[in-house]
């Protein structure tokens, strides 16, 4: 029995399980997700996926499994995205005052992504900024391949429960990220954190209806460095770069002449 994607909550279908080759080989498995800015499509993942100095991790090109029928969510096709094109690298990156994020969007320039898979992409409108109402503790959830684990024959990725452990409102020790706390492996690197919200129905007045708000992106896990491994257990908390940084980091693709209103 086949199966569309339709019966599918589509939060599940903006993820994709990275891997990144080098010279041929598969080097490295991570997450990713999509992101339409400006009808530009891309990938956002973590930055060490794409480039690493301190590993010397210098992949060519990426790879993703994405759903090719609407149909049939069984029915994957692979895409293949160059990272460097005439030596130059293909994503954005982002720079602050004390170094640099941890996050990469990748660009997509196959003009048949969007007609030829079934990809459904976040947008600025569904990000969750530092300045909206945020509950001490709330429960979030974040989406990836955990060691390069999901679901093969749908092309799912897993679902891990998580709380946002710092506040999120105010930048952890002024860098702009935040914790969140859960076990999570490796392979989730570039996953989406997010919470669901409730908004008023633009239909029926009196009732409110449930969206998914990105938070942010999931970058690694920390630790502290006088931690006895002999008797204290790893802290269990990651960092999480805002997804706010996502728009900020785009180029924008409108160009107004001197003729333009």
């Amino acid at each position: 029995m086949t199966i569309s994607v339709s019966t599918i909550d589509s939060i599940l279908l903006r993820v994709a399980k990275v891997q990144a080759f080098v010279r041929g080989e598969r080097a490295a498995n991570a997450t990713g997700f999509f992101y339409l800015h400006e009808d530009f499509l891309y990938l956002v993942t973590a930055r060490h996926v794409v480039c690493d100095e301190a590993s010397q991790h210098y992949p060519e090109h990426l790879r993703m499994s994405l759903h090719a029928s609407a149909d049939d969510i069984s029915r994957s096709d692979d895409l293949l995205i160059p990272l460097y094109v005439n030596s130059v690298p293909q994503w954005h990156e982002c720079n602050y005052s004390e170094g640099q994020a941890d996050v990469v969007a990748v660009i997509i320039n196959d003009p048949d992504v969007l007609r030829t898979r079934f990809v459904v992409a976040f947008r600025s409108g569904d990000i969750l900024h530092r300045g909206e109402a945020m509950p001490v503790g709330q429960d979030a959830l974040i989406l990836g391949f955990p060691l390069g684990f999901s679901d093969t024959l749908n092309n799912l990725p897993i679902v891990r429960r998580a709380t946002i452990a710092s506040s999120f409102a105010h930048p952890f020790k002024g860098n702009p990220y935040f914790l969140t706390d859960a076990r999570l492996h490796s392979g989730m690197s570039g996953s989406p954190v997010i919470v669901r919200s409730s908004v008023p129905s633009p239909e029926i007045f009196g009732q409110r209806e449930f969206e998914w708000r990105l938070l942010g992106i999931h970058s690694s896990s920390l630790d502290v460095s006088d931690r006895d491994s002999n008797h204290d257990e790893r802290l269990a908390l990651n960092m999480t770069w805002y997804a706010s940084l996502i728009p900020d980091m785009l180029p924008s693709h409108f160009v107004v002449g001197s003729g333009d209103v």
